[in-house]
């Protein structure tokens, strides 16, 4: 080894003592002694279509849903929740109802355990947190992230962020003027303490918030003059790790009981397509609109209609065939749905005949659904 090599490497061996000790004695200012949790734990979006556009699935961090009234933020946001609940140990959920739009009908389409009483908060369940004060809500987030013992995992949903006002802003009356950017400001800081220990430490938290301009892509030009509604401002598009832009529904994205006729009170909607545009991604998905379809009357965690998905998809794919109305199950298919030990018509009327089939069979379902996370998703 040259002396110039054996200078360099004492000179590094300087370096690592020095960061070392130094790092040890600043434990408070970094997390770098910290052990990750879950880094690559995806969480399903609940949607099959949804989570080949996502990679898999979402991981720990930060996302934002936002969009006008009844998109499918909120019931978005709970079916993620659903989702981590159901498939991660050790994790609970906590709602931020700072609206008062937590009803009933919502409530049993999530599948999510809601209480309000901390006593009843173990793993798998949700708290709901009724409060709309910026300082109390920030401060409560923050204090269970860092006095969590268990290294429980949480999955935290605040609807909406527009609603959130500084503690100092409930105190004043209507006539007085509240205190310019002030939410931006709190949001701001907020996201500035948590947005590293979020991922580190396996949490989700969903930012929602309603949009009353369009929000710009990272390709697309920005006008200057453009606000959204949200509180936070810039803040919110910046630290998540996700952007949706959920968008609102027309008659053509009813999913009708007779499609091939208009929507009346004899061909009532049976569900809709869900409209996501991605606005900031982690796989150079900005920009893409995501549309999966969701079923009415469904409780449980169900309202995605996994079914049609999966229909679709091997449609798309080419493994059903179509003529007139008759659809045809290719070789391939049909061998592997025999190999489970179905039995499937060769030839099926209509496709709604196909959805019934798979609606009637939740153990078909979800052999068909490993047939497409195999053959389509992974492909």
């Amino acid at each position: 080894m040259s002396v110039k090599t054996k200078k360099q490497e004492k000179t590094k061996a300087d370096v690592r003592d020095f960061a070392s000790g130094f790092m040890k004695s600043n434990k408070e200012h970094h997390l770098n002694f910290e052990e990750s949790i879950a880094e690559d734990d995806f969480i399903s979006s609940g949607s099959m279509i949804m989570d080949s556009e996502i990679g898999g699935g979402f991981l720990a961090g930060l996302l934002r849903f936002c969009g006008g009234n009844e998109c499918g933020k909120t019931s978005e946001a709970l079916q993620v929740m659903y989702e981590m609940l159901s498939s991660q140990e050790n994790s609970r959920g906590l709602f931020i109802q700072a609206e008062g739009r937590l009803g009933k009908k919502m409530k049993a389409r999530s599948g999510v355990e809601f209480v309000y009483d901390v006593a009843e908060w173990v793993d798998g369940t949700c708290l709901v947190l009724q409060s709309n004060i910026y300082d109390f809500v920030f401060d409560f987030i923050r204090g269970i992230m860092s006095n969590n013992p268990n290294k429980t995992r949480f999955c935290m949903i605040i609807d909406s962020m527009d609603s959130l006002i500084p503690k100092d802003d409930a105190k004043k009356s209507t006539s007085e003027a509240n205190k310019v950017a002030g939410g931006a400001l709190l949001s701001s800081d907020f996201l500035r303490r948590v947005s590293l220990g979020m991922g580190k430490f396996g949490h989700l938290c969903i930012l929602i918030s309603q949009v009353r301009s369009t929000i710009k892509g990272q390709y697309e030009s920005l006008d200057p003059n453009s606000t959204t509604s949200a509180s936070g401002a810039h803040a919110l598009s910046h630290y998540p790790n996700w952007v949706f832009e959920f968008e609102r529904q027309f008659q053509k994205d009813k999913i009708l009981e007779k499609p091939d006729q208009q929507m009346s009170d004899t061909n009532k909607g049976i569900g809709h397509y869900v409209k996501a545009r991605v606005r900031k991604s982690d796989n150079e998905t900005t920009g893409r609109l995501i549309k999966y379809p969701i079923k009415y009357g469904r409780n449980g965690g169900k309202s995605v209609w996994i079914e049609r998905e999966i229909v679709d998809l091997l449609l798309s794919w080419g493994f059903f065939s179509k003529s007139g109305s008759w659809f045809a199950v290719e070789e391939e298919l049909a061998e592997y749905i025999k190999s489970g030990g179905f039995e499937f018509p060769d030839k099926i009327q209509g496709m709604n005949k196909i959805y019934t089939i798979l609606e009637d069979s939740e153990k078909l379902t979800l052999h068909l659904r490993k047939f497409v996370e195999k053959n389509i998703l992974s492909a």
